[in-house]
């Protein structure tokens, strides 16, 4: 918890905080973060939700600032932790004696029980690159801690330490086995039966420590209690060394005591062995009559030994009970010991990969002191240059091809300085222009200059190297162009390592036209869809005629749930509007779910679930009547061929396909990832790594309405005879008559049913039905989003007009009538109301059923009253309605402006006071 007002000031007495530190540090505990989340050096930002702060802080890098967090998050002498806590001003002074001004903003601001700290957190090659250009500033000393001095000298006046810390600090297996347990240290977490435990203690009485997967599959221990045992100290794992997940290797010790004498063994270095002692194994090296001879392969009966002036490095086969009777007869010489393999240089080794099958083929040529096609000439000087060199790494790098001939350029200076300004000024532009425009503009600059310009060939493999891709193409051509570099993240799996731990979540356009019942074309539909890191599995898909939206994302949520009876513990997203809602932040945060935005236009950062749309689209789609795919080159498509004449797949049945191939061919199909189906390895790991049943999420009506949309604001004011006005309309319910003035109210709208919102009016959700709702009657709420959106569209048209002139009300009065609502649209809603309705992920509430979810006939509605219409017309403030935000009231009935606790312009923000991550244990009830 938090530390209170009377808290603080006393312990700002006990470390006597200048009073300018006072102020600093109250001013941190009330503003926040100083700056929004940035990602200007394409880190992957990641939303935490604390538990110790009570709300969600967010990490400007995933490798670097999050750890920190998590590691103080857990660090019981944190009492509080500040993200991004102030910007103070330096005053630099340089070598030289000049002076810089610079805005500095730390990265965390922490409350300890030994006082008040702030750390700046940076990769070692970064802090060491700044310790070269400024040693003034930055420096390391002898007991490898960094410092920066400025911002060190800044703080101590205000009573406050600054550490400047290298992310090689980072406790990674710590932090990763703290993520892995972080399930079993929920409050709700079930308590081991005393039976299991008195019987693992047992097994622990005749054997210090067993392995991990012994004690699953051999004695049957669910790993859920292993891993509890584990957390409360029953049993003993050490978790700064040892990864949890790594089941394979995962010893567990009866106590620390055994943990240590194991570690203690096992670290210990061998002694050697006496001259009289000879143990055959590989590699084993002894002397026969002056010939050296090293052991190949020991059998039950024989020995496979090699000489080692052998040409031909043929192995003879020598009988065990020869070798054992020649050593008793002290005729075998034992070597004392080998001589230690030296590491190589793996960067080397790289860089040098060119010429490196060359000279391995050298090498073994000398060997074999044969080398076909080559004279004996040239074998000697292969032997004279590998001789007296011991370390292979030497070898190889004498036997390599050197780089014969004078390479020194025979181009004057000038006419390279020309084709450099060539490149520069006019080659590597936006606009792209041809490596030949490029050289005639070299060529003029000769001519002008009076030099000789190099010859067109030379020029073209000479302006290659110095071509610069992101600034002709762009950055996402550069992007695809660049090597994919290798990356190891051995202790912080990106993909993460249990299932449901990390779910990656995107859409697209499916290549392909579908129909409805009545209309012959609908149109593409959009795939949403959720895979799980671990197991490239997917686990959840939603399918609609919808444009991405958060809409589409929470109903995807809604199928996980459904599904799996589970939540991601992490979803992975791009920096999609969608993806940055209130609305999905506040589900999030009521269910402890973190976000990772992937870095801006790197499609590799989500390569799981971009594999498993690729794949969708090519093993499914390509083979349906109707798809899209010929279009990518449409001016080679003929009229007799084009997909709209073929179209013969509807919204339900592709539906029902998709989720036959994603869930009965793709997961039961063996990965290359594993050897085995998706669906197996999730039951190993299950096994293994534990079922975690206690995190299970009901599918009820609660769960269904927290993932309601919220429509644009998540919150407002209720009129006391009117009701909540959304999107243009106001909604009605008799409690709201209790409402006082001011009083504001959480609602959110039901996107299956346009006449029906939420309200969470006093903690208990009611329906509120449209007061004018007869144009709404059986109406989809996206349908009314689009009709709201041509509205406003013909307003901003006639603008200018005479509002009250007969043509202009003429046309408002046209606006509603059934002729204009869109028939295409309306059979997409139909059509997904179709699929989502049987699976009973629709309306949360009966009162909210859709009284006609089918095709509407124009003569089952009625118009709009002309009158009606120009007495909204005519209201003072129906101008005040923000045409971009249909969501707000008008003017004389908006909501003020109050502290938003989920406000996007926030760095952090608050959860709600007793959220649970259970949905069966919210404040909410109906």
């Amino acid at each position: 918890m938090m530390l209170t007002n009377s808290e603080l000031d006393q312990k700002f007495a006990e470390l006597k905080t200048p009073e300018s530190g006072r102020q600093l540090i109250r001013q941190i505990r009330t503003d926040g973060p100083v700056r929004t989340l940035q990602g200007r050096m394409d880190t992957v930002r990641t939303r935490y939700i604390s538990k110790k702060m009570e709300r969600a802080l967010y990490a400007e890098s995933r490798t670097v600032e999050l750890p920190a967090i998590v590691f103080r998050e857990y660090d019981k002498t944190t009492l509080e932790l500040w993200p991004q806590p102030c910007k103070i001003d330096l005053l630099l002074r340089g070598t030289t004696g000049a002076t810089t001004r610079l805005q500095h903003t730390p990265d965390l601001f922490l409350i300890t029980n030994e006082g008040f700290e702030v750390e700046e957190w940076r990769e070692e090659r970064r802090l060491q690159r700044l310790a070269e250009e400024r040693p003034h500033h930055f420096h390391k000393d002898q007991s490898a801690i960094w410092h920066y001095t400025p911002a060190e000298d800044h703080f101590r006046k205000l009573g406050i330490t600054y550490r400047l810390r290298s992310a090689d600090e980072h406790p990674r297996i710590f932090l990763a086995n703290l993520w892995f347990l972080e399930d079993f240290n929920r409050e709700d977490t079930p308590v081991v039966i005393e039976s299991e435990q008195q019987r693992l203690i047992d097994l622990f009485q005749d054997r210090p420590c067993l392995p991990h997967l012994e004690l699953v599959h051999k004695h049957q221990f669910k790993a859920d209690h292993l891993f509890q045992m584990i957390l409360s100290g029953k049993v003993f794992v050490d978790l700064w060394s040892q990864r949890l997940d790594l089941t394979d290797d995962l010893l567990i010790f009866r106590d620390i005591v055994a943990a240590s004498a194991d570690a203690l063994l096992r670290n210990s270095p061998s002694l050697p062995l006496p001259s009289s002692a000879f143990v055959l194994r590989e590699g084993a090296m002894f002397l026969y009559q002056r010939r050296a001879f090293r052991v190949v392969l020991v059998g039950s009966t024989e020995v496979l030994c090699r000489a080692d002036d052998d040409p031909s490095g043929r192995a003879i086969p020598i009988p065990l009970v020869d070798v054992q009777t020649l050593f008793a007869q002290q005729q075998l010489k034992v070597e004392s010991q080998e001589q230690p393999t030296e590491e190589y240089n793996l960067d080397w080794v790289l860089c040098e990969q060119s010429r490196l099958a060359v000279a391995m083929d050298r090498h073994a040529a000398v060997n074999a002191n044969s080398a076909p096609g080559k004279s004996l000439r040239t074998l000697q000087r292969w032997s004279a240059k590998v001789a007296g060199l011991g370390s292979m790494q030497e070898r190889l790098y004498a036997l390599m091809p050197q780089q014969g001939g004078n390479r020194t350029c025979r181009l004057p200076a000038e006419v390279i300085a020309l084709a450099e300004k060539a490149v520069k000024e006019h080659h590597n532009k936006p606009n792209n222009p041809k490596i030949s425009a490029t050289y005639s503009i070299f060529v003029d600059l000769c001519e002008v200059a009076g030099l000789q310009p190099m010859s067109q060939s030379s020029f073209y493999e000479w302006i290659k190297p110095k071509q610069n891709v992101r600034a002709r193409e762009g950055r996402r051509m550069a992007y695809q162009k660049a090597s994919i570099p290798l990356t190891f993240d051995y202790e912080q799996p990106v993909h993460g390592v249990m299932p449901h731990e990390v779910v990656y979540i995107d859409h697209t356009i499916l290549n392909i036209f579908l129909k409805g019942r009545v209309l012959s074309d609908l149109g593409k539909p959009t795939l949403s869809i959720a895979v799980d890191g671990a197991l490239s599995m997917t686990r959840a898909f939603y399918l609609s005629f919808h444009a991405p939206s958060t809409a589409s994302v929470l109903m995807l949520l809604r199928d996980y749930v459904l599904r799996n009876n589970r939540l991601p513990k992490m979803i992975v997203l791009d920096n999609g509007k969608e993806f940055h809602s209130k609305t999905l932040k506040i589900f999030c945060s009521h269910f402890g779910i973190h976000i990772r935005w992937r870095r801006r236009s790197r499609p590799r950062d989500s390569s799981m679930v971009e594999r498993a749309l690729g794949a969708t689209e090519q093993e499914l789609i390509s083979s349906l009547d109707g798809n899209t795919l010929c279009l990518k080159d449409p001016r080679m498509i003929s009229s007799s061929v084009h997909p709209a004449k073929f179209i013969e797949w509807t919204l339900p049945a592709l539906y029902a396909t998709i989720d036959h191939y994603l869930w009965n061919v793709h997961a039961n199909r063996v990965h290359q990832r594993f050897g085995v189906p998706p669906k197996k390895q999730e039951q190993r790991l299950i096994i293994e790594l534990g079922a975690r049943e206690h995190i299970i999420v009901r599918y009820d009506n609660l769960f269904k309405l927290l993932t309601a949309p919220h429509s644009g604001s998540p919150t407002r004011r209720i009129d006391p005879q009117r009701g909540v006005y959304v999107d243009g309309c106001f909604y009605w319910n008799e409690k709201l008559a209790k409402a006082e003035k001011g009083e504001c109210a959480e609602v959110r709208v039901e996107m299956w049913c346009a006449r029906a919102v939420y309200v969470c009016f006093r903690d208990q959700w009611i329906v509120a039905q449209a007061r004018d709702g007869g144009q709404l009657k059986g109406r989809f709420r996206h349908e009314v989003e689009i009709q709201l959106r041509e509205e406003r569209r013909r307003r901003r048209s006639v603008a200018q007009d005479d509002r009250k002139s007969a043509k202009i009300v003429k046309e408002r009065v046209a606006l509603w009538t059934p002729e204009r609502w869109d028939d295409r649209l309306r059979e997409q809603e139909v059509e997904t109301y179709y699929i989502y309705e049987k699976l009973g992920m629709t309306e949360v509430m009966s009162e909210a059923k859709n009284a006609d979810p089918k095709t509407l006939e124009r003569s089952h509605l009625n118009t709009l009253p002309a009158a009606r219409l120009i007495a909204v017309q005519n209201e003072p403030d129906i101008d005040g309605i923000d045409e971009h935000d249909s969501d707000a009231m008008p003017k004389s009935n908006s909501p003020e402006k109050k502290n938003d606790i989920n406000s996007t312009d926030q760095r952090q923000e608050v959860l709600p006071s007793n959220s649970d991550e259970d949905s069966g244990s919210s404040r909410y009830r109906f």
